[in-house]
């Protein structure tokens, strides 16, 4: 396989395999990655700065032009403390059969219910009468035009958190309006609850004088029908035959407890017993009188050596053999003998214990013994048990018979106590009554002045700009990933090394002077003279490094390990991607390792060679292979070691040239003469020039200009190449931003470089 790794040559040989392994795109040759990594993310924002930043501005000042336009809300609000700070602790729960819109729940206003009553339409329609006499298209009510203004929906009416302070406030437009409607909230709100108040209060002494005549009169029969119960029951003091019989109680529960704990742990020694040895109670007392035999503990012995004795004749010599039938039967008669012995110790009654029950447990005598011993304990802790559940019960009789005298004793005492502490707090509360009766005033204050600096502003103009900064920079920021998401070019060289799987040969810096003066280039005529002509190579504002096209030819001459490379074609997918440049500044790379280099300029139906180097194109290539002419006549010698081959005149059917036997000869001549010949070809879609050379050289490689080529059209190069099986030798990335592969030899400049050779 091609390793991608052009600053290491000898990766970019194959292992196994020929340099002209066909090539494919990867998996993911033309879909985008959704996952985006920072750095990939500062690179999209540096390509489409200028639309982020265009489509931020253009939102932000239309938006916050329009937001400045709107004239300013203003909001009063203002405070009413509707309960007094002190009041008294009574229980006012009975007040709330007087219902009003000061209904109390306990001794707490109902805030939700008050506010409700405060919005309603039989409290709003006086205030809003008061308010129409200056501003009459102020209505209560859904308004019929659009003259109408509803103040119900500028109207809010809320409780200020926990506290005792209702909150009151109203928006619009007009400071002025604003306070001329709360002072006539305020006044109208007042007003009702003052007369509401005095109202309420006078129906709640009559109820509190009402409530006092009854719990006089029930306080006077519970302290009869106590005295009556001590009396009958001969009942001074309960609570010292409380204390004997808690004393008593409290012994039983802590024997109780310690047999309990002695009785748990008896138990759960027991479980661990019989789960070791697998027995229950009464196959355990068996057991016990089994193993105190000692005749029977030898039969067990016996039956256990013959078995041994039997397995291990059996595996000698069979089971079948005499010597094994006779350990059998001498077997046979030991089981009986210990059968016998079973019924003799035993009885008939338990005559059925099979053989293997008997030896399995003949090792555990110990054990046995001691679980028989366990649970004869647990017998005795569970009828000491029983003793004490009997003494709870007897005990359990007399504090009920006691606990009954004392609950109806106790009830008439707190009955009575209930009673005593109502009757105080009624009268208390009618005292307090009274009191306000005589001030005649409503405990709801106003504690906010109504004047201009309870208004604020509440357009929320600075947070409306910040947000309209925030989504316009967002806006932006999605318009110009769209817009990146919708280019089809390539930007960087991980984007080229995730869809084409070719070999990387070298990455070919960007350099704006250089795209500069072949722009130029291009737009010059073939009848200037080519002395007034300047090679591309002499231009001075080129501080241009050739490091990057002497890797390219060292990569390309490493990749095949039996073979040299001398002959390549330079093809692209479209036009202006570098195949020309990136042809004459590997042939000059080339020429100055000490190669000699021949570059032959193969696109005849737009050359760019001769005018990039500055030199005539009257005969070239299609004269060479057209007429009658000998190769020196068109090799024109441009460097030390580096010669040209030109275009020469544009013929009618180029391919017809290059697909001549003629020019196959030629090539293979040039091959011989040259130690590295490059043909520079026209774009490999829509032609066929680069596919018909490629066969006759070592192999194409393929140059792929970032922010220029489009990845469908290198897909569809690709695919073209596959089913044309040609050889591709890997691919270059023209025209790279920001690379800094070669940053620390970038100061030998190739004119250095070649000043030092010479």
């Amino acid at each position: 396989m091609f390793l991608n790794n052009p600053n290491n040559p000898e990766n970019l040989v194959p292992q196994n395999q020929p340099p002209n392994k066909l090539v494919y795109l990867n998996s993911n040759d033309i879909d985008d990655d959704d996952e985006i990594d920072i750095s990939e993310l500062l690179r999209l924002i540096r390509r489409r700065g200028l639309i982020i930043m265009g489509t931020t501005a253009a939102l932000a000042i239309s938006l916050s032009a329009w937001v400045l336009s709107k004239p300013p809300v203003y909001q009063g609000t203002i405070k009413l403390l509707v309960e007094p700070l002190n009041k008294d602790n009574a229980d006012l729960s009975f007040l709330n059969d007087i219902a009003g819109p000061g209904a109390l729940k306990g001794n707490e206003l109902d805030y939700q219910s008050q506010i409700d009553v405060l919005k309603s339409p039989s409290v709003m329609n006086s205030i809003v009468e008061q308010i129409r006499t200056r501003y009459p298209e102020i209505i209560y009510q859904p308004p019929e035009d659009e003259t109408q203004q509803n103040l119900r929906e500028k109207l809010n009416v809320t409780q200020a958190g926990d506290t005792k302070i209702i909150e009151v406030s109203y928006k619009d437009k007009s400071e002025e309006k604003i306070l001329f409607i709360l002072n006539q909230i305020v006044d109208g709100y007042l007003d009702y609850q003052a007369k509401e108040y005095v109202s309420n209060l006078s129906q709640a002494i009559d109820f509190s004088q009402e409530q006092i005549t009854r719990v006089r009169l029930e306080v006077a029969a519970l302290e009869s029908q106590l005295e009556n119960f001590q009396q009958n029951n001969n009942l001074i003091d309960p609570n010292s035959r409380n204390q004997a019989l808690t004393t008593q109680a409290t012994f039983l529960a802590e024997e109780s407890e310690k047999v309990q704990i002695e009785l748990d742990g008896m138990k759960k020694l027991a479980q661990e017993l019989e789960q070791k040895l697998n027995l229950t109670p009464q196959q355990g007392v068996i057991v016990s009188r089994l193993n105190t035999e000692p005749y029977y503990t030898k039969l067990i012995e016996q039956i256990k050596e013959t078995e041994t004795q039997i397995a291990l004749e059996g595996l000698r010599f069979g089971f079948e053999h005499p010597s094994v039938k006779a350990l059998v039967a001498k077997k046979d008669e030991l089981v009986a003998l210990l059968n016998r012995e079973t019924r003799k110790i035993l009885g008939s009654g338990n005559s059925n214990l099979s053989l293997d029950f008997l030896t399995s447990v003949s090792n555990n005598v110990e054990t046995t013994q001691q679980f028989f011993d366990v649970n004869n304990q647990i017998q005795v802790l569970e009828a000491k048990q029983r003793g004490l559940d009997e003494a709870w019960e007897r005990l359990n009789s007399q504090i009920k018979n006691l606990s009954t005298t004392n609950k109806e004793y106790f009830q008439l005492q707190r009955e009575l106590t209930t009673a005593n502490e109502s009757l105080n707090r009624l009268l208390a509360l009618n005292e307090n009554l009274q009191i306000e009766v005589a001030r005649q005033s409503s405990p709801w204050k106003l504690i906010t002045p109504i004047n201009e600096t309870i208004i604020e502003d509440v357009s929320g103009t600075s947070r409306k700009i910040a947000l309209i900064l925030i989504a316009s920079l967002f806006s932006g920021a999605m318009l110009g990933f769209l817009v990146d998401k919708l280019d089809s070019s390539f930007h960087t060289v991980e984007d080229v090394k995730s869809s084409v799987n070719l070999p990387l040969l070298g990455v070919i810096p960007h350099n704006k002077f250089l795209t500069e003066i072949t722009d130029k280039k291009k737009k010059r005529s073939d009848s200037i003279p080519s002395l007034s002509r300047k090679s591309i190579f002499d231009d001075e504002s080129i501080t241009f490094s050739l490091d990057s096209y002497c890797s390219l030819f060292t990569n390309i001459s490493l990749l095949s390990s039996d073979t040299s490379i001398r002959s390549i074609v330079v093809g692209a997918a479209e036009a202006s991607e570098g195949k020309s440049t990136t042809s004459l500044f590997l042939a000059k790379a080339a020429a100055l390792l000490g190669q000699k280099v021949l570059i032959v300029d193969a696109d005849m139906r737009k050359p760019k060679i001769h005018t990039y180097l500055g030199i005539k194109n009257k005969i070239g290539l299609s004269n060479l292979i057209a007429e009658d002419i000998l190769p020196e006549d068109v090799i024109q010698s441009f460097d030390d070691g580096l010669s040209v081959i030109t275009a020469g005149s544009k013929p009618p059917n180029p391919t017809r040239l290059i697909a001549s036997r003629k020019w196959q000869t030629l090539m293979q001549k040039f091959k011989q003469d040259f130690d590295f010949v490059i043909y520079d070809t026209p774009p490999l879609m829509g032609f066929s020039d680069g596919k018909i050379l490629t066969p006759l050289t070592d192999g194409l490689v393929f140059v792929v200009r970032m922010g220029k080529t489009r990845r469908p059209n290198v897909q569809q190069v690709i695919n073209d190449l596959q089913v044309s099986k040609l050889t591709v030798l890997g691919m270059v990335a023209n025209g790279v931003k920001n690379y800094m592969g070669g940053a620390y030899y970038g100061y030998y400049n190739y004119k250095n470089y070649y000043n030092d050779e010479r």
